[in-house]
């Protein structure tokens, strides 16, 4: 294994070599732009069309990725876990994606590995929601009902984690599969007991269903001791390696995206209703600011800058994934995130 500092921005003995295709690709758009053929890349969001991905949508609309050379294609999801497939596929070059399926992705899929190289949720928002009617007031209660999930939902898939850390049965609790569209209504309908999700996805749509916000309950498996990070920018390992100029192009216009969607919301909010006519700006901005409080600046991210990792926080999160999955061969950190394309942390920090 690497040393640790291998995880940190510009540790490795590749960043040399990378800058130097970096520069080289930079000078060669400067100096014959019209020769100069735009590499397309076709991108997965995690989602429909919503705030969490408005940071790319922004950075397509004005223009960062074109600074970079690409011509990127930013396409819905249909899920944060989907992302790893898709790009495993090979119709997408990359997505915006959850890290601990990519833990569990690179342990069965050696031959084939991807990682990240841009963490964007540093406190996972991975969650059971539930209501105050249905008289969940602690994990324990789940025990005998039905939580309503949609197959590739990571909150589904890393559901394991959250019960063997608030000692849970999940023998007595009952999942059913639900459409992504359907799982906030099903709730408030009590078809189901509580939802698995992301409360900066879920909540938005509870509240505009009319339930208040005071009657919303969320069991973060972060409160409950599940060291886990979560979705960031996913690249192929293949392409790090041949296309390395094409990586650094994709770090630096998400990071000018996701700096511009946090200095200003409503300009993500509207570049997402730019994108479909069908989203309500209002609630997409207030979807921005919830994921800016609670999954985008922590306090991790006021040390390290945005876009980093912990490299114990990440070492950790990974045995807790193949203890769980029953990996036998989990993949070591620097082959689940590459720290190598981050600017110095100066340019990356965050004043909140």
């Amino acid at each position: 294994m690497q040393p640790r500092t291998a995880l940190l921005p510009g540790a490795g003995r590749g960043r040399p070599l990378r800058s130097l295709l970096g520069l080289l690709a930079a000078l060669t758009l400067c100096l014959a732009p019209a020769a100069q053929a735009e590499r397309k890349v076709r991108f997965t969001a995690n989602w429909a069309f919503e705030a969490s991905n408005a940071p790319f949508v922004l950075a397509a609309q004005r223009g960062y990725f074109e600074e970079e050379g690409l011509d990127v294609t930013v396409d819905a999801g249909e899920g944060s876990s989907a992302v790893i497939t898709r790009i495993a596929g090979g119709s997408y070059q990359a997505g915006f994606g959850d890290i601990n399926t990519l833990i569990e992705f690179n342990a069965r899929h050696p031959d084939n590995r991807q990682r990240m190289v841009y963490m964007i949720y540093n406190r996972p928002p991975l969650a059971i929601i539930t209501l105050k009617e249905s008289g969940i007031e602690a994990p324990k209660q789940l025990e005998g009902k039905a939580i309503g999930a949609p197959a590739n939902d990571s909150a589904y898939r890393m559901f394991p984690l959250f019960a063997e850390a608030a000692d849970l049965d999940s023998d007595k609790i009952r999942f059913e599969n639900v459409a992504p569209n359907l799982r906030e209504a099903l709730l408030v309908q009590g078809k189901v007991d509580a939802i698995a999700g992301f409360p900066p996805s879920a909540v938005p749509n509870l509240l505009k269903l009319g339930i208040d916000e005071d009657d919303i309950r969320i069991f973060y498996y972060s409160d409950y001791g599940v060291p886990l990070y979560s979705n960031g920018l996913i690249v192929t390992e293949r392409q790090i390696e041949q296309e390395p100029e094409v990586v650094q192009g994709l770090v630096r216009a998400t990071h000018r995206g996701l700096k511009a969607s946090i200095d200003d919301p409503l300009a993500a909010a509207q570049a997402l209703r730019k994108k479909d006519s069908l989203i309500n700006v209002d609630l997409e901005e207030r979807r921005m600011r919830f994921l800016i409080d609670n999954q985008l600046i922590t306090e991790e991210v006021k040390q390290n800058g945005l876009g980093a990792v912990d490299p114990e926080r990440l070492a950790a999160s990974i045995q807790v994934v193949a203890d769980a999955l029953e990996l036998d061969n989990p993949p070591a950190p620097e082959q689940v995130f590459d720290g190598e394309f981050l600017d110095a942390l100066g340019d990356r920090s965050v004043l909140q």
